[in-house]
């Protein structure tokens, strides 16, 4: 590249400054008598343009900000339950006030308003040109982010897009947020309406700013209630042979609960979340919880199980017959949306005094899901289970949370084994069969299938010291009598939980039962699945295998393995 000299880099320089002293005076000869100004607005991020801009218009002290959104699917093909909120902000220059207003979807108005002082908080920093006119560059800092500010009084007019960062006395035409997300104005033009006001006639139901905002955030989420304090005891419930929609069942001795719900038709732009409330209503010990779905779409689910366990499939291992553990041509498990263990006690041991603790009044367990939300929208039956023996038990609220979120995508999920002993209340032998043997599963492809993955949960049982629950154990995984992974599922954080385990007992040597680290759970927590990348498959008939090395029975002590896994791709 040849080096520029000195005259042209002169010319070079008065050509832009030409150009932009012609914009500015451009701007200013068309406003010069306007009643207002219509201002627009583009954002980018790290030099990449974002869709929609935003227009702000201004008419003597009052402004009026509005999102111009890209072009999409016209509103009257937007489903109701997908159709998001209309957002406008105000400014009021002469009240000093900043308004932002909401037209929820369900029609609901609501409104925050915050003072403000012209100036607050900036510090300058430099000045510079946007379209031509001269800026004055502000700088403040707002919960750790750096925000510049660049306005002008070029021409006569006062506006800002982000009242929220600070009110400077003029136009403001650029917004910059930790030196890579900009908002600038990209023309200025004359506003001829006049004679009304730009402020609304009504602004709702008026709240706090985090109100508001927490109200406008949630606008969107469709929130299906399931079980509400729902108790979940041994009293030797069964399933009865008539089930009616939205009615809540008990069965397997009263430690699953079960109601068939209406969920949304559409899921593909949703990120779904399980969220459980418990605490305990008399129980005192940490205890299996799960929360499950029942795919009833083959001859046989577990809902047949439930009434009769021996009329599912089964499969034997040393003299047992295990019924319902894996999915076949003709039955399916149900699949575990979440595994939880309670705390302690939690509530109804509170009383409990241990010098520096807090309890809980109550545990709250949320998880995502959406890698399963093919089989979360319709008509769905939704079990949850703690397993106890005691005749008070727990109380469990349930809800399921479908949030707005156009990247996703809808998976698809096939239902392959579940080992969790739901109905140990009512006579379910304990899952020990990997003392001596392991676990398959076989599935069928009607087409290859690309990035297929296993959503497997697993946690070790056995409560004393030489018990699986204690001790580490590889789990190994094959896919069609090829190894994919071993691992051992362990948590070594369950001290952090303390507060959740009023009961929890305290030992000697200054620790509790609740601190102790185990295989892959802690009372009074959420286990997260774990995703096993089986990679592409064909189509074809498949068999996934599970081994672990199980400890040997105690006494009348047995170690086992609650593990369920999903194959979704």
């Amino acid at each position: 590249m040849k080096h520029l000299n000195v005259k042209s880099c002169c010319l070079m320089v008065c050509c832009l400054l030409t150009v932009t002293t012609a914009e500015a005076e451009n701007i200013r000869k068309k406003v010069k008598n306007a009643p207002g100004i219509e201002v627009t607005y583009q954002s980018s991020y790290k030099g990449k343009i974002a869709p929609g801009q935003v227009l702000m218009k201004v008419i003597g002290d009052e402004v009026i900000l509005t999102s111009l959104k890209p072009e999409g699917k016209p509103a009257e093909e937007i489903r109701e339950q997908d159709k998001a909120p209309v957002i406008t902000n105000y400014i009021d220059y002469e009240a000093c006030k900043s308004y932002k207003r909401a037209e929820l979807p369900d029609g609901r108005i609501i409104s925050a308003a915050t003072p403000f002082e012209y100036g607050k908080g900036f510090k300058e920093v430099g000045t510079d040109k946007v379209l031509g006119l001269d800026c004055k560059i502000l700088q403040t800092i707002i919960n750790s982010n750096t925000i510049q500010v660049w306005y002008t009084t070029d021409i006569p007019f006062r506006g800002t897009p982000q009242a929220n960062v600070g009110v400077p006395d003029g136009l403001v035409l650029k917004v910059v947020r930790n030196g890579d997300t900009v908002q600038e104005a990209i023309s200025i033009n004359p506003e001829k309406e006049t004679g009304t006001s730009l402020l609304p006639t009504s602004w709702g139901n008026v709240m706090d700013n985090a109100d508001y905002q927490y109200t406008l955030n949630q606008s969107g989420v469709i929130t299906i209630p399931v079980f509400n304090e729902q108790t979940i005891c041994f009293n030797g419930a069964k399933l009865p042979d008539q089930l009616n929609d939205n009615e809540c069942y008990s069965a397997a001795g009263g430690t699953v609960i079960l109601k068939k719900v209406k969920l949304p038709e559409y899921v593909a732009n949703r990120t779904v979340f399980v969220e459980v409330s418990q605490y305990s209503d008399g129980d005192a010990y940490d205890r299996t919880g799960s929360v499950f779905l029942i795919p009833t779409d083959k001859k046989q689910s577990f809902l047949d199980a439930l009434r009769n366990l021996n009329s599912v499939p089964s499969f034997r291992s040393d003299s047992t017959d295990y019924h319902g553990l894996v999915a076949t041509e003709t039955y399916d498990t149900p699949i575990e949306l979440m595994r939880f263990f309670t705390g302690f006690g939690v509530r109804s041991y509170n009383h409990n005094k241990v010098m520096g603790q807090d309890w809980v009044d109550s545990v709250l367990y949320k998880s995502e899901v959406t890698p399963l939300v093919e089989h979360l929208q319709g008509e769905a039956w939704i079990g949850a289970y703690i397993g106890n023996w005691d005749a008070k038990g727990h109380r469990l609220s349930l809800k399921l949370k479908y949030y707005p979120d156009d990247e996703h995508r809808i998976y698809k999920s096939i239902p392959l084994f579940n080992t969790v002993n739901y109905m140990e209340q009512a006579g379910q032998p304990y899952p020990i069969f990997m003392l001596k043997d392991s676990l398959k599963a076989t599935f069928t492809l009607k087409e290859p299938v690309k990035d297929a993955k296993l959503y497997y949960f697993t946690t070790g049982h056995g409560g004393w010291g030489n018990g699986d629950e204690f001790n580490q154990k590889p789990n190994t995984i094959y896919l069609d009598g090829q190894k994919v992974i071993t691992f051992i599922p362990w948590r070594d954080d369950c001290g952090t939980y303390r507060n959740w385990n009023p009961c929890s007992g305290n030992f000697s040597n200054g620790l509790s039962s609740s601190d102790l680290s185990r295989s892959n759970w802690c009372p009074g927590t959420v286990t997260n699945p774990e995703y096993i990348y089986l990679g592409d498959l064909e189509a074809g008939t498949h068999t996934i295998t599970v081994q672990i090395p199980q400890g040997a029975p105690e006494g009348g002590s047995n170690s086992y393995w609650c593990i369920s896994g999903t194959l979704i791709y």
